[in-house]
């Protein structure tokens, strides 16, 4: 089962996905993730420890909600990829669409330094 838990800072979300980011998981958090990341100017730090597989539909979604906060000022990160998630995003040359920093207080720090 794939959950999706929010933690609200002063200045930013951290979303932390848990479980198989598949077609068949996904739109158990798809609603959810879409609501935090595309406010106006979101500011999201997702955090991607808990996920250890991710297919086309998630990558969809992590490529559209980046697209999307960055048109409205604000912006997503995405850290703590696992290996298999990290290798999948390395092979496939999202670093050219998904901003990927390794660690969580890294990720927070450029958010943070980014928007302001």
């Amino acid at each position: 089962m794939t959950t999706l838990d929010c933690i609200d800072l002063d200045d930013l979300t951290i979303v932390k996905l848990k479980g198989p980011l598949t077609s068949e998981e996904l739109p158990q958090v798809e609603e959810p993730f879409s609501a935090v990341t595309r406010r106006p100017g979101a500011r999201v730090v997702v955090d991607l420890t808990g996920v250890d597989i991710v297919t086309t539909p998630a990558l969809s979604m992590f490529i559209a909600a980046a697209n999307l906060a960055k048109q409205s000022g604000g912006e997503v990160v995405f850290t703590e990829a696992t290996p298999p998630v990290r290798d999948i995003l390395r092979r496939l040359r999202l670093s050219s669409v998904l901003i990927t920093i390794p660690g969580l207080e890294e990720a927070i720090t450029h958010v943070r330094a980014k928007c302001n």
